[in-house]
């Protein structure tokens, strides 16, 4: 049996040699993002190559194994030991075959990061094409802009495919089926779970969805002057009919034509938490070869928390920082007294969900009336329409989901079909949207590449959020009402959220957090009440 000296020690001395590469690793993912220069893609590669090396280590593995067996009180030291084993469980395998897949993944994540789409010789980044595609009103130039952003698709699907299929020969020399399920293993999930729950939000919300997609098909018929059968995937304002049409004609993008990082500021520092420092390390704006996304990162897990953008004053980009900046508190009030390997997030879904929870203030009527300076508008007219447009990109959002993940799932049990075919109708059945053609457009989405099995966490994230929601709601700001909530100016938000989310960090499994954080483990239930 192992004594307490013993386990500390196992940890001590892997911790020791991880967090170095783990910075490492971080800053070059930064710099490569950032610059984009292909150097700075291979240093992080070199990094990540590491790190796989270090977990890569039989001997180890089977050594964690055997120390979990063992009887451990210390609940911080079992977690630790099984997190460390997760971590080498998913590097275990041909080093060979790990370094060939962490290339080919650098190699494809570059090409995305230097893709710019080109219409008649004109270079478009993505904010220009989501500009177009909101407001352009003729359909063929909307098409040949959608087109040339799917082009990406096709320069990655050969090299995407190959990745794929060397991702489930190392997971089947792992004794699972494939990688999709491996990895869910590692991130504390099981397929089974997340089937059942998808099934659920989809059978709960699906005489909404169809009302909202009848509405929305209506206005854009009419608006495009067309028969609403000959409605195509370029006319939904998004390249994957991802957030919804403005059906509603509010212009929300003029309520935050001015610096929606003081709204930011101000918004945050009204529920106690100030964002300031981590601005001043962030990269906001656009610049050439830097990656079009956005994202928050935790360089260190000791304070240097960073988020990427490329800043436009107008609500996509109010949502999104509101959103980044939520990942960044999260990191940020982690408990810097817990153990390194505990100071991250409980799950990648509960970041996600803290970061939705603060990005949906941007489409709420209170939060605009408060920090959007002059408002003459009428109020309860933008009132209703905001709840009727929070309801439409919250279903439709969770029709993407289902799109993306269960095509992933697909993808991974046989990566050798028919995918373009898979990808238009699994886009029929679930956004009910009935169109063709024999081109990779499932390929155009970067997360297939950057984070995989990764999708289904944004749509837990959003129950979280409305978890989260109904919790402060009711028992804090104790109202009886889901809609509209204003957080502002109220510090026990923000306490409520450092103590109960923020603090623990990982110390729990995700649904023993969601638990003691809101009372009740995760369900749809809340999300439904409030958007179906």
């Amino acid at each position: 049996m192992s004594t307490l000296e013993d386990l500390q020690k196992f940890i001590e001395d892997y911790v020791e040699k991880l967090k170095p590469l783990f910075k490492k690793a971080n800053l070059t993912w930064w710099d490569a993002y950032t610059i984009g220069k292909k150097e700075h893609f291979e240093k992080h590669e070199e990094i990540i190559k590491e790190i796989k090396k270090l977990h890569n280590n039989k001997e180890e593995f089977e050594k964690v194994k055997e120390l979990l067996k063992t009887e451990i009180k210390d609940p911080l030291i079992k977690r630790q030991l099984k997190l460390i084993h997760d971590g080498y469980l998913s590097s275990q395998g041909d080093i060979n075959l790990i370094n060939e897949i962490i290339s080919k993944e650098v190699k494809i994540e570059q090409k995305f990061n230097n893709f710019r789409a080109k219409v008649n010789e004109k270079i478009l980044t993505d904010n220009e094409i989501k500009d177009i595609l909101k407001k352009e009103t003729n359909s063929e130039k909307l098409k040949e802009v959608w087109e040339a952003s799917k082009r990406q698709g096709e320069i990655v699907e050969k090299e995407f495919i190959e990745v794929i299929k060397l991702r489930n020969k190392l997971a089947n020399s792992q004794g699972f089926e494939n990688y999709y399920i491996m990895s869910l293993e590692v991130s504390e999930q099981k397929i089974q779970d997340i089937k059942e729950i998808f099934e659920e939000l989809e059978e709960l919300t699906d005489n909404s969805f169809k009302e909202v997609k009848y509405e929305t098909d209506s206005y854009l018929s009419k608006k495009f002057k067309i028969p609403i059968n000959e409605l195509k995937p370029w006319h939904y304002y998004d390249l994957f009919f991802q957030k919804g049409p403005e059906t509603y004609n509010v212009d929300l993008d003029k309520f935050f034509e001015q610096d929606i990082l003081e709204i930011s500021k101000k918004f945050y520092k009204s529920i106690g938490i100030d964002v300031e420092e981590i601005l001043q390390r962030s990269d906001l704006y656009e610049k050439e070869g830097k990656s079009q996304h956005a994202f928050a990162i935790d360089v260190d897990r000791e304070g240097d928390v960073r988020i990427l953008e490329n800043i436009k004053n107008n609500e996509y980009w109010m949502n999104t920082t509101l959103h980044e900046l939520g990942h960044g508190i999260y990191w940020e009030f982690i408990n810097k007294n817990l153990p390194f390997l505990l100071r991250d997030v409980a799950h990648t879904f509960t970041t996600e969900g803290i970061a939705m929870f603060f990005g949906r203030q941007s489409q709420n009527i209170s939060f605009i009336k408060k920090y959007a300076g002059d408002f003459n508008e009428d109020y309860l007219e933008i009132y209703k329409k905001l709840e009727k447009m929070s309801k439409m990109s919250q279903l439709v959002f969770s029709r993407w989901a289902q799109v993306m993940v269960n095509f992933e799932m697909k993808l991974y049990e046989n990566p050798t079909q028919d995918l373009n075919k898979l990808w238009w109708d699994i886009v029929k059945k679930h956004q009910l949207i009935d169109f063709y053609r024999d081109k990779p457009d499932w390929a155009s989405k970067m997360h297939f590449v950057s984070a995989p099995v990764y999708y289904h966490n944004y749509m837990l994230g959003e129950l979280f959020a409305s978890q989260l929601h109904n919790k402060i709601t009711k028992e804090i700001l104790k109202k009886d009402s889901l809609k509209n909530v204003d957080y502002s100016g109220n510090n026990e938000v923000g306490n409520y959220l450092k103590k109960s989310v923020f603090g623990p960090g990982m110390s729990y499994e995700w649904n023993d957090l969601i638990e003691k954080a809101t009372g009740e483990k995760l369900t749809p239930k809340h999300f439904v009440e409030e958007f179906a």
